[in-house]
């Protein structure tokens, strides 16, 4: 049936909280015993979502095109974005707060309907497009973890040509990737493996043994080739760190299509930043106790102050700027923590031509 509120949707619900400011888009159906859709959430067209629990956090944003088969609780929390054109079956997904998983995601790709399978992804991840991971046997991905595009992920392995009464093997076991982990553009994770907290996967590596915490592995099969010795930089290597991200922030918003002129706003260095009527300040500054540095970035008097002493923090509400510059520090490594993600703005040659 069409639902009041939002024309077009079809929800099958014994019980439902919808909180305010949710949108769901035309053409989508949602079959659940209960659905919980918290203030700000978002389901794009055309989706075809089924669970037993259905729970959207905060600010939750879901992709048109999404196909979901989840038999018991499906949870995406806070500002997680889980981007176009889904695909996901297995008993029980999780996934933690302010995490992007990009496009065609496909959790399934066989015998994911069993009781162990469940796939949990931690807080702050970034799943690029096109990965695969099939949770056959549970599979758990910590906090912060980066998946580049095309990886796979395995908790199965047998042909039914080779049966193991003549001998041959099939493997059936959970992988986890711990806190920290990165795997490079089509790495291969097969099943009963563990890849420690922090180990970077090199592009293409196969990985068929568990490998440990802060190491970088390469190559079929993947075996380790050093460890990894990061030496972090002190307050005056982080503050030039930071005016160098500012100068080439400022350079961003240019191609964008922003003015950007320098003003005298800051001891680091202020610039006035106008686009479409609205102007803003930009300003570098010292911090508190001589640190690193903080950015204000203000428009009428309001705005946001990112301080890059740690913990990194973000004081204040995010208007377009403030979430364009949080998305070009993200892209740069620097994940500052804010109730949602953030989307850069749309370059005004690439906008000119949606209108």
């Amino acid at each position: 049936m069409e639902t009041k509120g939002f024309p077009g949707v079809e929800l099958r619900v014994g019980r439902a909280r919808i909180g305010e400011g949710v949108r769901i888009g035309e053409g989508t159906v949602i079959v659940a015993d209960q659905l919980v859709l918290k203030d700000g959430a978002v389901i794009g067209a055309g989706c075809d979502l089924r669970s037993a629990h259905l729970e959207l956090g905060a600010g939750a944003h879901v992709g048109y095109g999404a196909r979901w088969l989840v038999a018991d609780a499906v949870r995406l929390g806070a500002g997680s974005v889980v981007d176009a054109d889904s695909e996901v079956v297995c008993r029980e997904w999780s996934v933690g707060e302010g995490c992007y998983l990009g496009h065609r995601l496909r959790v399934g790709a066989g015998a994911s309907m069993e009781e162990r399978s469940t796939l949990r992804i931690g807080d702050r991840c970034q799943i690029a497009p096109d990965v695969v991971v099939n949770p056959t046997e549970p599979v758990v991905i910590g906090d912060e973890v980066g998946i580049s595009a095309q990886v796979a992920i395995w908790t199965h392995g047998y042909h039914a040509g080779h049966p193991v009464r003549d001998g041959h093997g099939a493997a059936f076991a959970g992988v986890e990737v711990q806190d920290g982990a990165w795997l490079g553009v089509r790495a291969m994770v097969l099943p009963g493996v563990r890849v420690g907290a922090g180990t970077v996967v090199a592009a293409m590596g196969l990985v068929n043994r568990s490998l440990p915490p802060g190491v970088l592995a390469a190559g079929v099969p993947a075996r380790v080739k050093r460890a990894l010795q990061p030496q972090a930089l002190d307050v005056a290597g982080r503050r030039e760190a930071v005016a160098v991200l500012v100068e080439d922030w400022m350079a961003r918003l240019r191609f964008k299509g922003l003015m950007v002129e320098p003003a005298g706003l800051g001891e680091g260095g202020g610039w006035s930043v106008a686009r479409a009527g609205a102007r803003w300040e930009v300003a570098l500054r010292t911090g508190p106790g001589q640190g690193p540095g903080v950015v204000e970035v203000r428009r009428a008097g309001a705005g946001a102050v990112f301080d890059f002493a740690e913990p990194l923090a973000v004081r204040g509400t995010l208007d377009e700027l403030g979430h364009d510059l949080r998305d070009f520090l993200r892209r740069a490594t620097w994940l500052f923590p804010y109730a949602g993600n953030s989307r850069g703005l749309v370059p005004e040659r690439f906008a000119r031509l949606l209108d």
